[in-house]
């Protein structure tokens, strides 16, 4: 089951913090490159938790570029068929967007809006607007470490709001965000001058 793609531009709770929980991140790992993953268990009910972790050894500005471009969320965000931005909000302190999702087979393609709120080179908060998706509410957050990269870190609560039971909901974002968060520092480190 594929349900992920709700995920990169859904992107929760954790939003609010000014900083993330990095306690779960072994440094190890991610110096070789993995991409880390934690998986929780939410208090609220039918809502899936999880966080994600990559160096990548490239300037903020070429991450934030890709993840700001989400006409080309199709090309590696799972179940995404297309990503259009429909308004710049706030002085372009954030953007409206609207998202087509083919999820699992037996499930209708589906539109939903998403809402990104933008601290420059720092965060992006993604915040669900409108449509099928019960909860999505999430960060990204780039922070910047000694040796020159950034380490990337996403954070996710989300309920689909569709009959899929959450522990395959978490299950399938174990399995697809990592590919997503690969994806964009793949994309990054090929832009970084």
């Amino acid at each position: 089951m594929r349900t992920a793609p709700l995920a990169l531009l859904c992107c929760g709770a954790f939003g609010a913090a000014a900083q993330p929980d990095l306690d779960w991140i072994d440094r190890d790992a991610i110096a070789a490159r993995e991409v880390q993953v934690f998986v929780e268990r939410s208090d609220r009910p039918l809502t899936a938790e999880v966080k994600l972790a990559a160096e990548v050894d490239a300037p903020a500005t070429a991450i934030w570029d890709v993840l700001k471009a989400c006409e080309i969320a199709p090309e590696y965000v799972p179940n995404v068929v297309s990503c259009t931005k429909v308004e710049e909000l706030d002085g372009g302190r954030a953007d409206l967007f609207v998202q087509t999702v083919k999820p699992i087979f037996f499930l209708p393609t589906f539109e939903h809006e998403f809402r990104l709120d933008y601290t420059p080179y720092t965060r992006i908060d993604v915040n669900r607007v409108s449509g099928p998706i019960e909860h999505m509410q999430g960060t990204w957050w780039l922070l910047p470490q000694d040796n020159g990269h950034i380490l990337l870190v996403y954070e996710l609560a989300l309920d689909p709001g569709m009959p899929i039971p959450r522990f395959l909901v978490r299950a399938t974002l174990k399995r697809d965000l990592p590919k997503v968060v690969a994806a964009v520092r793949e994309r990054a480190e090929a832009a970084a001058p």
